[in-house]
């Protein structure tokens, strides 16, 4: 078995200990995997995190707290580069506790997420994650910002079913899938951007921004408005951390991937002159030659902070 395949494992098995185990053994759980030095990093109000202890203290330990039958479901599993695995899925749980300032609801919640990790040596020992804080706020029953123009609501897998593998694929299928997604990037500004799409390809969105259906959807709803708020960004330079290719699916982590001056209404936001940063992970699906779905996780919450709104902080006064 190829390494990528075995650190798939390692982290598949990771979430599922942790799914079978109860509050009170998280800790013994995330030590068996996760290096004691790792360097985490997590969406806004989390952020950057040092040390396994670190990780439990102000992670795992309110999490679990907070949603005591909280459990991992992956959609999405791809590695590549030998040591990392990227993945996207829901944590689901009943949201009984506080948690990060947000008041329970005694209901079942479910927070998206997208992951890298890297494994040497049988450990986690970097972590990128993104939970999509605004949603959970939204199913809590907060609307702090303005209404999405795509569509909200929770956000299906690969419509293929086939997202989480671990049997080896072909080398040169994640090539391309890499290609084309990083080529599509390149132009996306452009007329021939659409030529790289399926007519029936869909954008997940963040909430905020949502889901679309179709170029002309896509456009209307995300790319146009963006393009908007931050003309030129193309130019601007962000972190772009790893990307991985394997079988069909391909993706990447920058943190953050784009820094942009806010130069026009943006999400409700009127232009502020701020340099924005976007936290955020690109997955794709490609289906022949043509690019069918694409996921994109972002760190919303630290996008509108670079935009002069604290959305924690509105939510604590309500």
């Amino acid at each position: 078995m190829s390494s990528i395949q075995q650190n798939k494992k390692l982290v598949w098995e990771f979430w599922q200990r942790l799914n079978n185990s109860q509050p009170d053994e998280t800790a013994q759980v995330v030590k068996s995997f996760v290096s004691q030095d790792i360097s985490w990093h997590g969406s806004h109000p989390i952020n950057d995190l040092k040390g396994v202890d670190n990780v439990i203290e102000k992670f795992w330990l309110p999490l679990r707290a907070a949603f005591p039958d909280l459990r991992r479901g992956c959609d999405l599993l791809i590695g590549g580069h030998e040591h990392w695995v990227g993945a996207i899925g829901y944590l689901d749980g009943t949201f009984a506790k506080n948690w990060l300032g947000i008041p329970p609801t005694g209901r079942p919640a479910h927070i998206k997420y997208g992951e890298f990790s890297a494994v040497y040596d049988d450990k986690i020992v970097l972590t990128y994650i993104i939970l999509d804080m605004l949603d959970l706020l939204r199913q809590s029953g907060f609307e702090l910002v303005a209404p999405s123009l795509g569509k909200e609501g929770r956000v299906p897998g690969p419509k293929t079913g086939d997202g989480v593998f671990f049997d080896q694929r072909e080398e040169a299928e994640g090539v391309q899938t890499l290609v084309t997604a990083k080529t599509m990037c390149r132009v996306l500004n452009m007329p021939e951007c659409r030529s790289y799409w399926t007519e029936d390809m869909k954008w997940y969105g963040p909430s905020g921004i949502g889901t679309t259906t179709g170029y002309d959807d896509f456009d209307a709803s995300h790319q146009a408005p963006f393009n908007h708020a931050f003309p030129g960004y193309s130019g601007t330079f962000g972190v772009h951390v790893v990307d991985v290719g394997e079988g069909k699916y391909a993706g990447w982590v920058g943190w953050p991937s784009i820094r942009a001056i806010h130069s026009g209404v943006f999400l409700g936001c009127p232009p502020t002159g701020n340099i924005v940063e976007w936290r955020l992970m690109d997955f794709y699906r490609r289906e022949g030659d043509l690019i069918i779905e694409n996921w994109v996780p972002v760190d919303m919450l630290h996008v509108f902070k670079c935009m002069g709104v604290d959305i924690m902080a509105k939510l604590a006064v309500q």
